[in-house]
């Protein structure tokens, strides 16, 4: 483990193993913890919010979504960048809990959302037991009922991936009342598998990369 600090978030980088090791512990504690996967955009939200920086920061275990990330924390390590681009850890992780039948419960913003994010993990990992899929609203009215729909399902693994705004909000209301071992949070745009990217989405990545490069610049001046 290697403490780094980018733009004043405090974070932690670990080899896959390590982190491997940490979430098998986290299946054996019962309570909710929370692995969250961590993008330049949600760097560069929690940089200016305090509230997101804090919640970024109280994760149990934080993965990288972006190789950037290891660029501005200057690690060199080349076995890490193939960790982070091949996503070694999700792939890893599912393995195992293919393996042992452990049950995986999918979350989006979306029914529509959580089935292409469904797809996406059976794609990487054949065999996962995905036991459901559901869609958080992001109004106060529906929250208890799918709080009572995941206690149900009482799933060992949930994935989720939304607005990490919205994943925040319900993850600090409802966390004390989710019968669920492991979180996975990733961001919205962050996917499982290799996609092809239209024109527009490099171009847009492209601009999000310099304007974090720049950012870590200032910071560290």
């Amino acid at each position: 483990m290697k403490n780094i600090n980018i733009l004043g978030i405090k974070l932690q980088d670990r080899y896959v193993k390590e982190s491997l090791n940490m979430a098998e512990r986290f299946l054996n504690e019962g309570a909710v913890h929370t692995i969250l996967y961590i993008t330049i955009s949600v760097l560069l939200e929690a940089g200016k919010n305090e509230a997101c920086k804090e919640w970024v920061e109280s994760a149990d275990l934080t993965l990288w979504g972006d190789m950037e990330i290891l660029k501005a924390a200057e690690i060199t390590a080349r076995g890490r960048y193939r960790e982070v681009t091949e996503k070694e850890f999700l792939k890893s992780f599912l393995r195992r809990i293919a393996r042992t039948h452990k049950s995986v419960l999918v979350l989006s913003d979306s029914e529509e959302h959580a089935e292409v994010l469904k797809q996406e993990l059976v794609e990487l990992q054949e065999g996962i037991t995905v036991v459901g899929t559901l869609a958080i609203p992001d109004s106060e009215e529906k929250k208890e009922e799918v709080i009572n729909k995941i206690n149900m399902i009482a799933p060992v693994v949930t994935v989720a991936r939304m607005p990490f705004s919205q994943q925040q909000r319900w993850l600090e209301q409802t966390k004390p009342y989710l019968n669920t071992g492991i979180w996975i949070g990733l961001p919205e745009h962050l996917t499982c598998i290799r996609k092809r990217e239209m024109p527009t989405e490099k171009l847009g990545r492209r601009i999000l990369k310099m304007l974090f490069k720049r950012q870590v610049y200032k910071y560290k001046k």
